[in-house]
Formats: structure tokens, sequence, C-alpha cells
């Protein structure tokens, strides 16, 4: 028995996108990607913002030092999202509060409603660390979503707490206990917004990545950065540290910046040893200035190139076409690890 999930970035059916998602209909967003999201059972994304008709955005909002960015999307986008096979996302961002409480529950409400499982973010604290546990071609698959500490979301009061909702902290302590709890599932995999936006993966990720692993985890999906990074096959738990942005409704910095203009879809294949039994990940052309909002694959010679730069094909890892890599995995037995209660 096997079975697939496959892991898009960043996504936001709004934000810069709205007026042209209005003119051509949601649907663009993912016509690029439908045939390679079609024969898997169950896609998971990041959804980077809220889902909201809230016109009151948070004073806190984004800052970078220059100007503030609110980002939503409407109500209407979520079965847009169903429609391309969503089944979970994390909530555990920067811009899930953009609209403060209010739309978070409206967040939390549209994709209920949807039938779309979510983790990350809630209106009180415990629901803020609740994982999103689905069944997926008759695995018990467990979902966790947190986001690394940032000086900024802690003077704004973006982590939840005992007084409020918000967002799901990633401390070492914390996620060991409610990766404890959930040992009888069968994949728990660890949805973590980290590092910097269009930089380098940090030593800091890198620590957090063997936190992640020593306390348990069994895939560990990195966020945030919108640009692709790495994939790390070297212990029992692969990490991989970007995804970049997937379908999301920003122009984008990647000129800007001097960043690769790509983002990375990632196929994980569970077999019947409760355990990952390969990995293929492909690039994405993501520049909205380019491709309009409608991420497509990325084939070209470039592409091909970049690609090999996000891994160490010491790692098992073979070309399958232009820009898509797949890697095998043996059966890897997961390790309970003692109790270590240092927390970041």
């Amino acid at each position: 028995m096997t079975a697939s999930i496959t892991f898009i970035g960043d996504t936001l059916l709004g934000g810069d996108a709205q007026e042209t998602l209005d003119r051509e209909g949601y649907a663009r967003a993912f016509d690029g990607l439908a045939p390679l999201l079609s024969d898997t059972d169950l896609v998971v994304a990041n959804h980077e913002g809220p889902i909201t008709r809230a016109d009151r955005h948070s004073a806190k909002g984004y800052n970078d030092g220059k100007k503030r960015r609110w980002y939503r999307a409407r109500p209407e986008s979520v079965q847009t999202l169903v429609e391309a096979g969503v089944g979970v996302v994390s909530l555990a961002n920067n811009h899930v509060l953009d609209f403060g409480l209010e739309g978070l529950a409206d967040t939390v409400g549209s994709l209920d409603a949807a039938g779309i499982s979510h983790c990350g973010a809630a209106l009180d604290v415990r629901d803020a660390y609740r994982p999103a546990v689905v069944t997926v071609g008759g695995y018990r698959i467990a979902f966790l979503s947190y986001m690394q500490r940032y000086d900024i979301y802690t003077r704004d009061d973006v982590y939840a707490s005992p007084e409020h909702g918000g967002v799901a902290r990633l401390t070492a302590g914390r996620i060991r206990e409610d990766l404890d709890e959930l040992a009888d599932a069968d994949l728990r995999v660890v949805l973590v917004h980290w590092g910097r936006t269009y930089k380098p993966v940090t030593s800091l990720q890198k620590e957090l990545a063997a936190r992640l692993r020593e306390a348990g985890a069994d895939l560990v999906i990195g966020h945030h950065s919108h640009t692709a990074h790495g994939v790390d096959l070297s212990e029992r738990c692969p990490v991989l540290f970007s995804l970049g942005n997937g379908t999301f409704g920003t122009r984008g910095r990647f000129e800007k910046k001097g960043s690769p203009p790509y983002g990375l879809l990632a196929r994980v294949e569970i077999d019947g040893a409760r355990s990952i039994s390969g990995i293929e990940i492909r690039l994405l052309h993501v520049d909205n200035y380019e491709v309009g909002y409608r991420p497509v694959p990325a084939d070209d010679a470039a592409a091909g190139e970049f690609v090999w730069s996000l891994v160490s094909p010491e790692q098992g890892w073979r070309q399958v076409e232009p820009g898509v890599l797949r890697a095998g995995l043996a059966a890897r037995t997961r390790v309970e690890p003692e109790i270590d209660r240092r927390r970041l």
C-alpha cells in the first residue's frame, strides 16, 4: 500500500493578484500545476495570509523597515483550493493576522466549511498548537505547524498565548511534547515558517532542523523565504528548508533581491513500512512579473542547472527530466529520542 502527498509553497489567491483573478477566474492560479496535482492523494500548502472580507487591517502587519504589507484572500477563493486537491494548510506564518483575530476567525470558518484541515494558528492557544490529522491512502498523517521566534512578531503579540489567540511559536520543548502525543500516527510532518526572506538558509535554521529531527519529526517542510532552498536527506528525517512560493498573489522581488525566480513542488511517497520511500522535487517558475500569477513547471536549461544546487547528489538524487529530481529512500526506523527540555 502506497500513498503520495504533494507540498506546495506560499499560497494566496488574492493580494496583488486579485484584479487578475477577478478578470480570469481563480482557477487560473492552479491551471499550470493541475496536471501535477491530479494524481496525488493529498495536497498541502502554506496559506500565507487570512481568508476574509474584513477591511480593517491590523496596525501591525508586516514591516520590512520601508513599508507595511497586508495580505488577504476572499472566501470565494477557497473552492479553488478544494478543486486543486488542497486538504491541509499551514497557518503559522507572519501574515495570517494581517487583519487581526477577526480575519483569523474568518479564515478558520472558511476552511472548516470547505473541509480543509488546518494547523498553526487559532483563536486560542490550545487550538493554535492542535495538529491536523488526516487519513491518506489508509495512513494516519499528522501535521504540526509553527513559526520561528522573531523579535518583531514577539513585540506585536503575533504568537498565541494563554491571554489571546495567534500563531504557534516553535520551541524545542513544545514540539517534543506535541510529537510525543502523536506517536501512533504513521507519519508526523512539521510545517515550519523560518529563516529570512530572499536570503540563504541561516545557521539558526540548521540548528532548528537538528532539534526537530531529535524531537522525532518524520518530515520537515519549510516556508517563509519566498525562494527555493535545499533538501537534506542525510538523516532519518528529510528536511526541505523552503519550498518558496507556490500560487502566491504578490509580484515578488526576485530581480531586486537577486534571487532565482523558482519555487518547489515536492511529492513524498509513503510505503507500508510507515516511512517515506521516495521524494520528488520539481522547480516552478513563480516570478509573477513573468508568469502572471500562474506558476508553471520550470524545465529550461537554467532550471535544470539550479535544481542540482539544492541537493547533494551523493544522497541518491537522479534527474527525471530538466528541473525534476527524484530520490529513493530506504526504510528508516523511527527513533523515539530521550526527553530534552531545551527551549529556543
